[in-house]
């Protein structure tokens, strides 16, 4: 039976003490077949919390993690947040650059990683970040740790000395509106920035959801990456606020998650565009048995026609929804009678609970039939981009109502389709795709001139990445070796599809690249085609 938390809730770890308290005995987690339930996982969250009290974390400390979805990163994410410190985490597929730049922003105290992780060593780049910034005060590993690295076993271990009344003092001082994680995204203009996202939102994105996806104790395919908003708050703290369980996929492959639908009675498939596409053309799919699947869900990126009708077809009812990293949960929701002409051009209504406008710049409304950028206000909002007060004020307007850079037309209805967006980021195949980050690395080239990335439509993964490459004079530059240079520098999900190498982009008169221009280029040419 489902058992809504108190209001009282200020951690996103009471969820599971709350849980754990009314049945102990419920499984949380489930990942390689091992099942975890609630009142092992908030006895093994007090044990990390101790270690990391024992390490010297305080309040506000950072906590880096190379994770993947899992019962080790759900209870560790936990207990850093559970004594105030701010938990960040490494995507898997981070090259040296990344590691760099999340760990010279973050500058956490304590680094949690294993060696080894999808067959690839991390040891250059966990030694090289040891070597290079002192703040790592504990470098953590499960496995053959590194030289100068702590073993899991010595770190927990010294946690022992912390008894239960410097862990509730500790807990005690965390309050609602204190930061729980970090979370790189970016703007159009530089390196990706972190959006400090609260508890509050967090909690309340698990409230929000479970209003709008009613179920009892649901069982939640997880197997988003845990760096993003999804993985952390749409995915894991949903579950655990709802005492639900988490199946983990740790590394996504369309077969096993049919095997993990199945075999394990999921009844709520949290997923991307990408994700179902691969799930619905995949050859096994019509020997399945899905009959258990009451919700398949997807958020902040549209899902193409066909594929609509072909996941209307499986058992389960199909939600879409928007959110984002800054605003911590979802804010938009298809209704429960939504049909197939919503659910596949729009991301439905604003949540009544939440301040949700549309507006332009100005702030002034979007009429029904007219366009507009959503806007959203409230304390559950992000608290800001870390050590950037700047880049805080730019994403605001003058009355303080954050701007999501996604354009909208206002449906007579009140249904939300997107149709632009103000900044250039696109999305494929699930993952936010910033340019001017994939500009920058191939700009480094040097062989190369002037860079453009655009988004541009794609059947299979939503949008892809167009990159324009302007070679300098006299160089020689091949499509082979840029597709080389962007994947030594960066995660493979970024690096562009299509790149076309030019000897003169168009620009503006100032001299600045005439991204316009390249649009209608494309445009041209797709009518043609």
């Amino acid at each position: 039976m489902s058992h809504p938390l108190p209001h009282e809730a200020r951690r996103i770890g009471d969820c599971v003490r709350f849980h754990a308290a009314l049945d102990p005995e419920h499984p949380v987690c489930v990942h390689d077949g091992a099942i975890t339930t609630y009142g092992a996982l908030a006895a093994e969250m007090a044990r990390w919390s101790k270690a990391l009290l024992a390490a010297g974390v305080v309040r506000g400390d950072r906590v880096a993690m190379l994770a993947v979805p899992s019962t080790r990163w759900l209870t560790i994410m936990l207990a850093a947040t559970d004594i105030g410190a701010i938990w960040t985490g490494y995507h898997p597929r981070y090259r040296m650059g990344e590691f760099r730049h999340v760990t010279e922003l973050a500058e956490p105290k304590v680094v949690i990683a294993p060696r080894h992780l999808h067959e690839r060593d991390y040891a250059e780049e966990l030694t090289t970040l040891q070597a290079e910034f002192p703040c790592i005060t504990h470098l953590v590993m499960a496995d053959a740790p590194l030289p100068g690295a702590t073993g899991e076993t010595a770190f927990l271990a010294a946690g022992e000395a912390i008894d239960d009344a410097a862990l509730d003092r500790a807990r005690a001082a965390v309050t609602p509106p204190d930061t729980a994680v970090l979370i790189f995204t970016s703007g159009t203009t530089g390196r990706p920035k972190a959006a400090m996202v609260k508890h509050l939102a967090l909690l309340a994105g698990g409230a929000v959801e479970i209003a709008h996806w009613p179920m009892e104790r649901p069982r939640i395919l997880h197997m988003m990456p845990v760096n993003h908003i999804a993985g952390v708050g749409m995915t894991g703290v949903f579950g655990v606020y709802v005492g639900g369980t988490l199946v983990f996929q740790d590394r996504f492959e369309a077969g096993a998650m049919l095997d993990l639908i199945e075999g394990e009675a999921v009844d709520h498939v949290l997923g991307s565009p990408i994700q179902f596409h691969m799930m619905a053309h995949h050859p096994s799919l019509a020997g399945r048995d899905l009959s258990r699947v009451q919700y398949w869900t997807w958020g902040g990126a549209p899902m193409a026609v066909d594929l609509v009708t072909r996941m209307n077809a499986l058992p389960g009812r199909l939600r879409t929804s928007f959110g984002m990293t800054e605003l911590g949960l979802y804010v938009t929701f298809t209704d429960a009678d939504a049909g197939f002409d919503v659910l596949s051009r729009t991301i439905g209504r604003p949540h009544k609970g939440f301040e949700i406008r549309v507006a332009d710049a100005e702030g002034n409304i979007t009429l029904p039939g007219g366009t507009g950028e959503i806007q959203a206000r409230g304390d559950w909002l992000f608290a800001g981009y870390f050590r950037d007060p700047q880049g805080t004020a730019d994403a605001h307007t003058a009355d303080g109502w954050f701007r999501t850079g996604d354009v909208v037309k206002v449906w007579e209805d009140g249904n939300l389709e997107i149709v632009g967006r103000t900044r250039e980021m696109y999305i494929s195949g699930g993952f936010n795709i910033y340019p001017r980050e994939i500009e920058l690395v191939i700009e480094e080239h040097p062989a190369t001139g002037l860079v453009a990335v655009l988004g541009v439509t794609d059947e299979v993964f939503g949008e892809i990445g167009h990159a324009f490459v302007e070679a300098r004079p006299g160089a020689e530059l091949s499509v082979a070796e840029l597709k080389a240079w962007c994947r030594e520098r960066l995660a493979n999900y970024k690096v562009p599809k299509i790149f076309e190498i030019t000897h003169e982009m168009p620009r503006l008169p100032i001299g600045k690249i005439d991204k316009q221009a390249l649009r209608r280029t494309l445009a041209q040419r797709a009518a043609t085609e």
